[in-house]
């Protein structure tokens, strides 16, 4: 395990999904599990050498080989993190798909995602460049990569073809029925095909919590602006509604409202304020409802935000409110 200690980390509500399966399938194990459970948190984060270990420890005892397909099975968005979170404000597969490229490391840093595109085919693919965590972890990520989809989507859909970077396992027709695709074992790259037509998908509507956060931050930015008091008409919620696609350019805004770049610009300047002003003000209200629910760590809220870095986040808060982040979110609890 100690050679494979620089692999990177996972999240604990990634992690608490083997957890929430074994609680649910096998109670008798749970009991026994020398793991503690992670708590959520900023630092909510394993490195993936004890993930190995969670992982072994629990086949050793369950003995099924599909247990790492068992568990991805059991994924709910929650076990997705902020994924889980920016996933629900996703028009389609192809933005949600963009989304895990963008926020994967905070969710599972192993080897980097590249997604290439290949005649009529998306190729989502992970090399080795940092190592091979083994069968087991890769297995149970693949498959909640599947399962995942398929919870954001009313229809299942599946893969054209599934390749592990690993040797073939003793159970190979498990992993063939889970993803309905042809799966093969010992490439080059680990790496999930889907038709490029599948980005099109469009999202149902999650039920969870983190949906509803977003509505009602919607509503809030909505009623801060009284009808005919915007001098353009939208603005905020195209700005809302980029940022929440992980898209926060002046460029995509002023797609949303159908204009050009330079006419929006134009229009900003007539009224004296400028892209940049408009878009702190609205990613700080944003801020401010996620803290508020308190379901994302400041870290988290500020990656979903679009910030280079958490100084960023935090001077522009503070620039806005008057307060840190860390000290609006004290205020709150108290």
């Amino acid at each position: 395990m100690n050679r494979n200690s620089n692999l990177g980390h996972i999240s604990a509500s990634y992690v608490n999904l083997l957890f929430d399966w074994l609680a649910s399938a096998h109670p008798a194990v749970a009991e026994r599990m020398p793991f503690a459970r992670p708590l959520a948190g900023e630092l909510n984060r394993i490195s993936v050498s004890e993930w190995q270990a969670m992982l072994q420890w629990t086949h050793e005892q369950v003995q099924d080989p599909a247990m790492p397909l068992k568990i991805a099975a059991h994924v709910r968005p929650a076990n997705m993190g902020l994924l889980g979170y920016v996933a629900s404000c996703c028009n389609n597969l192809g933005e949600a798909f963009a989304r895990l490229q963008q926020f994967e490391n905070l969710v599972y840093s192993v080897n980097a995602l590249a997604v290439t595109f290949q005649n009529d085919e998306i190729i989502l693919r992970w090399g080795a460049e940092r190592g091979r965590p083994g069968h087991w972890v890769d297995s149970v990520a693949i498959g909640v990569l599947l399962a995942f989809t398929n919870h954001l989507i009313a229809q299942p859909v599946h893969p054209r073809r599934v390749q592990f970077i690993n040797p073939e396992p003793v159970n190979k027709v498990d992993f063939d029925a889970f993803f309905n695709c042809p799966v093969a074992f010992g490439g080059k790259y680990t790496e999930v095909v889907w038709p490029a037509s599948l980005l099109e998908t469009p999202l149902k509507s999650p039920d969870h919590v983190m949906r509803s956060m977003l509505d009602q931050q919607a509503q809030l930015l909505l009623k801060q602006v009284k009808a005919g008091d915007e001098s353009i008409a939208g603005l905020q919620k195209a700005i809302q509604e980029s940022v929440s696609a992980g898209l926060p350019s002046l460029d995509e805004v002023a797609r949303r409202l159908f204009m050009s770049t330079r006419t929006l610009q134009r229009r900003l300047q007539e009224q004296g304020s400028s892209f940049r002003d408009e878009l702190e003000q609205v990613r700080v209200e944003m801020a401010r409802n996620c803290i508020e629910a308190g379901e994302l760590s400041l870290a988290d809220v500020a990656n979903f935000l679009g910030y280079n870095d958490q100084s960023a986040f935090t001077h522009a808060f503070k620039r806005v409110t008057g307060l840190s982040p860390a000290k609006y979110q004290r205020a709150k609890r108290q």
